[in-house]
Formats: C-alpha cells, structure tokens, sequence
C-alpha cells in the first residue's frame, strides 16, 4: 500500500491506495498548516483502517504547484522521510 498525497487549488488530498485501487481518503484545505495536520492526518487515516506504519511501503507527492513553494516541501519532506526510513521503500 501507498500514501498519495495531492496538492491540487489549495487543497491537500491524502488517498490510500492498495496499487491502483483507492481505498480512502482524507481532504483538508492547505491553509498555511500543512506542517501542523500533515502527520496527524497520516495518523488518522492509518488508524481509520487499522493499519500501522509498517503497512505503507512507500508515501508519493503529487501536486500542481511549483516546488519552490512551502506546502511542496513540507509534503516532500514528509514523503522522503518516511520512505527512507522504510526498507520497503529503498528496494
């Protein structure tokens, strides 16, 4: 399983997928919080369908703004993180 998370018109979409099946998601408007509700919200939607880290072998970003912008790092960051500390992930 996957964690997508999509910056698309201001909005942070996170989607759980199972290859190219979705099996949840969880929106919240980007509003200068992103590095506040990212991970809690990771947290949230692994415990809604209890799963746990170890679960999730790789978190992807994909967005429409440019990567010079903060809520592109903050999820870039995040993403990069996770996958490195995920053996899964390095294969």
């Amino acid at each position: 399983m996957i964690i997508e998370i999509q910056i698309e018109n201001k909005q942070i979409t996170l989607l759980l997928k199972d290859q190219d099946k979705v099996l949840d998601t969880f929106e919240f408007a980007e509003e200068k919080q992103l590095s506040e509700r990212l991970l809690p919200s990771i947290d949230e939607m692994l415990a809604k369908n209890s799963l746990g880290a170890e679960n999730i072998e790789k978190i992807e970003v994909k967005s429409d703004i440019g990567e010079n912008f903060t809520s592109y790092r903050i999820a870039k960051t995040v993403a990069e993180a996770w996958n490195y500390a995920n053996p899964k992930a390095r294969l």
